[in-house]
């Protein structure tokens, strides 16, 4: 019967190449130098202190070589008489090449295989579809642990403190692992065996769990791997330590990264600090994609903008929102005034109404405590074709800017807003300046009929000249001035 580590290594899965690939380069003189989820961020070859050792046997073990441990070992005998390095031999031990190897390989390709796997399990859509996680024992292990065959056929929902600790491997040469389930299975098992959180003083880590195994490969965050980093690169040589810092710049520089469905695009946005709460329920992916992709670059320029990102998603979940924010502020309000909870639930509930969205505004950029944000309506999100064929007649009637007849055009007009907040711009002299020159050359003209009409401010001004900045190949002249005023404005009150 073929090993299963086997397939898993002869067929390599996006996500698991995704897992590798974004590790660095750590020299460290043991195993334990860094520690449970640090090891999801680097590649770490214990006793190997060498910038170039790493880097080739990183690419000697990584999942898009599709090798075997037979292969590893070849290139691994080439790689040490390149770079004239023993550490391997494990001196004053008996540790030998061959053991040394399996366990450089092995443990490199069973926990980038487990954090693929783990990024799959934890998709919103599968996690909605298959909220269970079931423990699987590998019977192909010789010489198996008894905690490990106690924990087979445990499901669990997916956020249980079991799964932090335990989804596998769980130790040296463990191949244990889980899978996805719509529910538990007869004869599962409904919760794990007692004490099975008791710790082991000899490890440190739950009984039958191996020291420095008692975390999920991939559950990690980079902020552990950046302060671990630096820390390293104070006591390196400066060549090493300016290596290791230029890989880890490379490997934790943000990407954007488009989704399928409007559930994970809103999770994306949480998981990637954009807001703290996403919700584009009735939002078409081509349009929440658009939304987070502007507020993603606009963090990358504006940081301090993330502040006030509350919310994003659709302006109808925005409300929703608001509405729960307020009832809970109002009721805890009544009930310290000594009003029976329920009663002070329902009055608030018949107090606070929900805002309503007209039908003819495509987004808009609230400051609503708790709930502001930017937001498009899900009437035109949830029809991007309908969306962008309106927004392209209005900028090809000057109602909007040249450039401007987007979905990303008016994400960047409600980040406009947002900067305008952020930097007092509509009070700002500079800007007066160039509306009231706007003004008198036609606003229509030099910017466009939505900024002229006769009820909008200089907030929608600023709103539309920054759009443009970004949107039109060839922005004019008020843009242009609008944009160069803001990013200076930001460098001198934020910029060090």
């Amino acid at each position: 019967m073929p090993d299963p580590l086997q397939l898993a290594i002869n067929l390599p899965f996006q996500e698991q190449i995704d897992f590798f690939r974004t590790k660095l380069n750590l020299p460290t003189e043991r195993w334990d130098d860094i520690w449970k989820g640090a090891h999801d961020r680097a590649f770490v070859v214990a006793g190997a202190m060498k910038a170039d050792l790493l880097d080739d046997l990183r690419k000697a073990v990584s999942p898009l070589q599709r090798t075997t441990l037979e292969q590893f070992r070849k290139d691994f005998k080439g790689i040490v008489a390149k770079h004239g390095w023993h550490g391997w031999t494990g001196e004053g031990t008996k540790a030998g090449e061959a053991w040394r190897t399996k366990v450089i390989y092995e443990t490199n390709v069973r926990t980038s295989h487990a954090a693929g796997r783990y990024k799959q399990l934890t998709d919103p859509d599968t996690l909605a579809a298959m909220p269970y996680w079931r423990y699987v024992h590998n019977d192909s292990v010789m010489h198996p642990r008894q905690e490990h065959l106690a924990w087979h056929g445990i499901t669990l929902r997916h956020d249980h403190p079991f799964w932090k600790t335990h989804v596998g491997p769980n130790g040296w040469g463990c191949r244990c692992g889980i899978v996805a389930q719509r529910q538990p299975g007869q004869g599962d098992k409904s919760k794990p065996p007692a004490g099975w959180d008791a710790i082991d003083s000899k490890t440190g880590e739950q009984v039958g769990i191996d020291k420095g195994w008692g975390y999920a490969p991939g559950a990690s965050v980079a902020q552990e791997m950046r302060d671990l980093v630096a820390a390293k690169v104070a006591k390196l040589p400066p060549e090493l330590g300016k290596a290791l810092a230029a890989d880890m710049a490379s490997i934790t520089k943000p990407v954007f990264a488009e989704q399928k469905t409007s559930k994970a695009a809103a999770k994306w946005a949480v998981d990637n600090n954009l807001a703290d709460f996403a919700d584009y329920t009735g939002v078409k992916p081509e349009v929440a994609n658009e939304w987070n992709r502007s507020l993603f670059e606009h963090m990358q320029e504006f940081p301090e903008l993330r502040k006030n990102q509350r919310f994003t998603g659709s302006g109808q979940a925005q409300n929703s929102r608001y509405v729960e924010v307020a009832v809970r502020n109002y009721t805890a309000d009544l009930v310290a005034k000594g009003v029976p909870s329920d009663a002070a639930e329902a009055w608030a509930r018949r107090r606070i109404k929900k805002p309503i969205i007209k039908g003819n505004r495509f987004a808009h950029s609230w400051a609503q405590p708790e709930a502001q944000g930017i937001a498009v309506n899900a009437k035109w999100g949830g029809a991007p074709d309908a969306f962008k064929a309106r927004l392209s007649e209005l900028e090809v009637s000057g109602w909007f800017p040249p450039g401007c007849g987007t979905i990303r055009s008016v994400v960047d007009h409600e980040l406009g807003h947002q900067i305008d907040d952020l930097l007092g711009l509509s009070l700002d002299a500079d800007i007066i300046k160039a509306y009231k020159e706007a003004i008198t050359k036609g606003m229509i003209n030099e910017v466009s009929g939505y900024a002229a009409h006769k009820n909008n401010p200089i907030a929608e001004f600023i709103a539309e000249c920054w759009s443009e900045s970004r949107n039109n190949p060839a922005p004019r002249h008020a843009a242009r001035t609008v944009a160069a005023i803001a990013r200076a404005r930001y460098r001198s009150k934020f910029t060090p």
